[in-house]
């Protein structure tokens, strides 16, 4: 049994290897000869900002392009923002897609973001929109009355009372609202009215005003509405912002345009960055923010009709497809074996030991989420407390499970009030921390049971181990040039199982194995 062992391993070695040299080969050839459909088209859009910080703390967030029927983000490069610190501002419930930069102190800074845009004339990516169903404070969001956008001033209560006259549903009502703010509210010079009320009342306003009294229309009719920012994607060096609005009618969001006069449908090259919200670039704490945008047209790169032909089975494998918020998190997830490699080479050729196999690299997870130096004092909290708690635990003699759960408990109220802690000094560290500490319960009791069993010493060392090689999978989870390569070719991943298989056969000794018993070999050796 052995000896076929002995003889499978290195064929099953050989095939992976011979596989993932196939498989890649086979992808780049096919991403080669790959050519736009015609009438499609590649947009580079950069903007810069620069601005001056106030204080130490000051945030800019920038909204980056979202995908429509006709326009697609295919790579967005990380946000360029020398002396700052960038974050990943993330809120489950909205449809922005952000990205954020701290200045870690007053000045001026200049931050630079870019991204790749896909244009076809056909509806290739969203031709069954999904059917928008807002709860009620996803509503109540959306009819509230706002500075700018007041849905309860008596000029638009007043005005909408003169307009439903006649009308039996909100479908002709909403229609009649938006003819109303294309024709009887006046183009006006940069010095007019950008709020509903006063556009209502001047009868003139910019663009952005425009927008906002029909919203503020739709919203004292209890009809959904909100405002979208966005541009038009076309060569220029200073594109200036577009706004118009958006209302839900029959479970979709329907587009109006009171500046163009355009309703339903948009051209198929406008392209929407913000919703609900005036500006592409906001900021906390700033003085003089200035974005400049700038789109330019762009050759194609290999493979860029990967993203706009008809449904393939072998698109499954391109990964490459997927929305732009999920490659982020799939590059991260496909770093996670190379992790586990690392840790099988430091445990089965080096010699070191840790608390199982893939608590460095869960632990690594954790601290790419936030600050390093924040998680490590979580950390340490968490294990002088779960350390403590876990011994007066041991003296009530309680079963695995509830003892568990009660170690659970105590981690997770650790974690909020450091959590809180932090917060209170103004360090603020991502909420994605959160769910990857929780293993250290786990940990926590691994540690206590092994001082038990070998004394507090040997589990300092298990400790000390876990912790360099969380480091080691902390910088190779970091490697997000690696992480975007194996979302493009993630049969690399071949060689990754090949090198673990001949890590499993390995039988000579570890490197600590010949410093611990050095003394063994004579004082020739």
């Amino acid at each position: 049994m052995h000896m076929n062992a002995r003889k499978v391993a290195p064929r099953v070695v050989v095939l992976l290897m011979v596989l993932g040299l196939s498989a890649v080969s086979l992808r780049m050839n096919s991403r080669q000869k790959t050519q736009l459909r015609p009438g499609d088209s590649m947009w580079r859009m950069t903007y810069v900002v620069n601005f001056r910080a106030d204080k130490a703390g000051a945030k800019l967030r920038a909204s980056f392009p979202l995908d429509t029927p006709s326009t697609r983000v295919v790579r967005r490069e990380p946000l360029l923002a020398p002396g700052m610190k960038t974050a990943r501002p993330r809120n489950p419930r909205s449809e922005n897609r952000e990205v954020a930069a701290v200045a870690p102190q007053p000045g001026d800074f200049r931050v630079t973001a870019q991204c790749d845009i896909h244009l076809s004339p056909r509806a290739a990516w969203q031709s069954n929109r999904p059917r928008t169903d807002l709860t009620p404070k996803a509503a109540a969001a959306y009819l509230r009355s706002e500075k700018a956008v007041q849905a309860e001033s008596p000029t638009v209560t007043d005005t909408l009372a003169v307009l439903r006259t006649g009308v039996s549903n909100k479908k002709g009502l909403v229609e009649r609202l938006f003819e109303y703010c294309q024709t009887e509210i006046r183009p006006g010079a940069k010095d007019a009215p950008h709020d509903a009320a006063g556009a209502l009342g001047q009868g003139a306003a910019t663009p952005l005003g425009r927008a906002r009294a029909m919203i503020a229309l739709c919203r004292a009719a209890k009809i959904p509405a909100r405002l979208v920012t966005g541009v038009e994607i076309k060569l220029g060096a200073d594109v200036q912002p577009h706004r118009w609005v958006e209302v839900l009618s029959n479970g979709q969001w329907e587009s109006y345009d009171p500046e163009n006069g355009l309703a339903h449908e948009l051209p198929r090259n406008f392209v929407p960055m913000r919703r609900d919200g005036a500006e592409i670039v906001r900021g906390r704490n700033v003085r003089g923010l200035h974005p400049t945008i700038s789109i330019v047209r762009m050759s194609p790169p290999p493979g860029a009709a990967t993203v706009s032909g008809g449904r393939r089975l072998a698109d499954i494998f391109d990964l490459t497809r997927l929305p732009l918020e999920v490659h982020e998190i799939l590059s991260l997830i496909l770093l996670m074996p190379l992790g586990a490699l690392l840790t099988s080479i430091f445990r089965t050729v080096i010699g070191i030991r840790t608390f199982g196999t893939f608590t460095p690299t869960l632990l690594a997870l954790a601290f790419v989420y936030a600050d390093w130096r924040t998680g490590l004092m979580i950390f340490a909290a968490v294990m002088v407390l779960g350390f403590a708690s876990r011994s007066l635990l041991d003296l009530l003699k309680l079963l695995v499970v509830p003892r568990l759960s009660v170690m659970l408990t105590l981690v997770v109220l650790c974690i909020a009030f450091g959590i809180a802690l932090f917060d209170y000094f103004g360090v603020k560290p991502g909420s994605q921390v959160l769910l990857p500490m929780v293993i250290l319960t786990m940990t926590v009791e691994r540690f206590f049971l092994t001082s038990e069993e070998d004394g507090v010493g040997f589990a300092l060392q298990l400790l000390a181990g876990t912790l360099l090689v969380a480091f080691c999978c902390y910088m190779i989870l970091c490697w997000a040039t690696v992480g975007r390569m194996l979302l493009v070719h993630p049969e690399l991943h071949c060689f990754t199982i090949a090198a673990l298989i001949l890590l499993g056969r390995y039988s000579g000794y570890r490197l600590t194995e010949l410093w611990r018993f050095r003394d063994l070999a004579g004082p020739g050796a």
